[in-house]
């Protein structure tokens, strides 16, 4: 599936299509219920110079404030502030440590495409067209030029540094927050909820309870013991035993009963 999203141009993208309909047909028919102008790479124009077709910010970004997440609002809120503050400062200086005009990320990545693009064969047409084909794939090239030229000013040393030029100034401590009373928050008005409210918070499975001012733990997951018998698994109210000497003991106090009334007759 990703590679369909990842497809450059629109005859790959339909082989892939196609090779996922082969593994499953329900997957090929889910994906295109989405229009592939919002996820199909070749779709995309050229003012994203970002090559990502998935949103990880938002997790990364969860995860580098994992630990401030947990704290009071305003604690939370100062964690943050310093974080970034200290992060632009980090990323300022290292991209001021850069030698070269590009980023070594992208001179990286420059330098594995040109590493690919010299094991593929190219035919000249003795004007200024070349054809540049890589076993099936071909493609056109008509300019001679720097191929260092194809890398967008976004990705400079220049545009870098105006990125982080910026900084967060710092603030003092909470003593000096002055809140004028207009400007201050006011809490939201209480809503009354339907039905009858609630009285005791919901406790978890494990959690002590209090019966007789004594603490003890729950009796929920536990082995039922007759107090009867002492047999497992039921209790004095379904005892057998129990509910047999009680329906001999009824029996016993109605024969009485009319052996009584009879001798009293004779």
């Amino acid at each position: 599936m990703w590679w369909c999203s990842w497809s450059t141009y629109e005859e790959e993208f339909k082989d892939m299509l196609k090779q996922l309909g082969e593994v499953s047909e329900d997957a090929v028919r889910d994906l295109l219920n989405y229009p592939p102008v919002t996820w199909y790479r070749s779709y995309f124009d050229t003012q994203c110079k970002n090559p990502m077709v998935d949103n990880n910010f938002t997790e990364s970004f969860n995860s580098w404030i994992l630990e401030a997440r947990h704290k009071p609002i305003v604690k939370m809120l100062e964690d943050i502030r310093v974080k970034v503050m200290n992060q632009l400062k980090d990323r300022a200086e290292e991209v001021n440590s850069w030698r070269g005009k590009y980023s070594p990320y992208v001179m990286e990545l420059y330098n594995d495409y040109r590493d690919m693009a010299s094991k593929c064969k190219e035919n000249f047409n003795e004007e200024r067209g070349f054809e540049i084909s890589e076993g099936e794939n071909r493609v056109f090239l008509y300019k001679k030029q720097d191929p260092t030229l194809g890398i967008h000013w976004w990705y400079s040393k220049q545009a870098w540094q105006l990125v982080y030029q910026h900084k967060l100034q710092p603030v003092r401590g909470e003593r000096f927050w002055k809140v004028e009373r207009h400007q201050a928050m006011d809490p939201p008005p209480l809503a009354k909820m339907v039905g009858k409210p609630k009285m005791k918070r919901s406790r978890e499975k494990d959690e002590a309870r209090k019966r007789q001012g004594q603490c003890s733990t729950s009796r929920k997951g536990l082995q039922m013991t007759c107090s009867f018998c002492g047999k497992p698994n039921h209790n004095k109210r379904s005892c057998p035993l129990a509910n047999k000497i009680y329906f001999l003991s009824i029996v016993y106090t109605y024969n009485l009963f009319f052996y009584s009334q009879d001798n009293m007759y004779i």
